[in-house]
């Protein structure tokens, strides 16, 4: 890149205009009040304002106060130029300038062409004696093609999530650039990438390319991310480098499981029936949500439903599980585990299920007998119908 940085000084009554790109010859008002160019920019390129430093200084020794009375930048040197057609910038000043001081200004410039340019700052000056002096300060600058312009933004994901860095290239200029090389790095040691280097062929001009770059950040935050840029505009290679501060904050509100309704029975087995619902209290999609009774002292998973595979839960919605496990001592607690996957990262807890008293207690066993003093149902029928038929019997007689 190129960086183009002039300084000048005003020193003698003639104005002359140098020859050599970013030196100016010398210009001055009288012996005592001199005047400072300075050019300070990062690639100025074609219809992109830079800024021009102009100080005029009244030396120590001076016995007069001037009154700095016009200010400006024009593509002429000569003082009664064009205000219409010439004038690139203009100041409205009416400051003194006594003995030993100076005054610094600044002026925003815009050129439309490039290569070489000479812009022409001048300063009107009025005496204590009511004579005016005029300064001419010649700068030069180079003003380069302008390079494709970088934009950077980065997906959204949770913390150790690999997300995307997007690197979008924009040629704005009117001929294709080709051999074409993006490449990301940072700093901060919370990012990762998988990949720091993209190549295209060519980009026409006006035209767009986007670039990803694939990236774990360990934490949440905002973290520097350099993209250098490489091409080749008509022979010339060329490198363009910008730093982003870039977002690796979390979703405001990414998806999650949490356990709703839960309720624990005791079947006449004694094994205990968990059921529940898995809820998405967040606004992303997870996946493969598998819900499982952890087993521990005095507890342990139970068939037929040790473990419940939900699948995918939609952001802010719900799905059913069941579960069975088996308690023995004093445990009241079933420790039931939960995972699921949100963003490709596998997450997960264990959260107690309190077992009501109701369900702890020892279930009441189912009768064996008949109605008759405990005797099977079955003989008991049989031997009610002997009765009868004898009674049947008796009375026929």
């Amino acid at each position: 890149m190129r960086t183009p940085s002039v300084s000048v000084v005003a020193v003698c009554l003639l104005l002359v205009v140098g020859g050599v790109a970013g030196v100016t010859a010398p210009a001055a008002a009288d012996t005592f009040v001199t005047m400072t160019t300075d050019v300070s920019t990062e690639d100025p390129v074609p219809e992109e304002a830079f800024t021009v430093t102009t100080t005029l200084a009244n030396d120590g020794d001076s016995d007069d106060t001037y009154r700095i009375t016009d200010l400006s930048v024009a593509e002429v040197s000569d003082r009664n130029y064009d205000e219409e057609d010439e004038e690139l910038a203009v100041l409205d000043v009416s400051d003194p300038l006594a003995p030993g001081s100076e005054r610094t200004y600044d002026f925003s410039v815009t050129l439309e062409d490039t290569g070489e340019q000479t812009v022409y700052v001048h300063a009107t000056l009025l005496s204590s004696r009511g004579d005016r002096k005029h300064i001419v300060q010649a700068v030069t600058v180079d003003v380069d093609q302008p390079d494709p312009q970088l934009e950077l933004d980065v997906s959204d994901a949770v913390v150790g999530a690999e997300r995307t860095v997007n690197v979008t290239v924009a040629n704005g200029l009117d001929a294709s650039v080709s051999q074409i090389d993006v490449r990301v790095s940072s700093p901060a040691d919370a990012l990762a990438f998988r990949t720091s280097g993209r190549v295209r062929a060519t980009l026409a001009g006006g035209d767009t390319a986007a670039f990803s770059f694939p990236v774990k950040a360990t934490e949440a935050g905002q973290f520097p991310v350099e993209v250098t840029l490489a091409y080749t505009l008509e022979g010339d290679r060329r490198t363009v480098t910008r730093t982003f501060d870039a977002d690796f904050s979390e979703p405001q509100n990414p998806g999650e499981i949490r356990l709703t309704g839960v309720s624990v029975t005791r079947g006449p087995d004694g094994v205990l029936q968990i059921a529940g619902s898995a809820a998405n209290v967040g606004s992303t999609d997870v996946g493969s949500v598998l819900v499982s009774v952890v087993d521990g002292d005095g507890v342990q998973a139970a068939d037929p439903q040790p473990d419940y595979f939900v699948g995918g839960v939609e952001g802010s919605d719900f799905a059913s599980f069941d579960l069975n496990a088996e308690l023995t001592g004093d445990r009241t607690t079933v420790p039931v585990r939960v995972e699921y996957v949100v963003d490709d990262v596998r997450r997960s807890y264990t959260t107690d299920v309190r077992v009501s008293q109701a369900a702890l207690a020892t279930p009441t066993p189912a009768p064996q007998g008949g109605p008759l003093g405990g005797l099977p149902l079955l003989p008991t029928a049989l031997a009610v119908l002997v009765i009868v038929l004898g009674g049947a019997l008796v009375l026929r007689r």
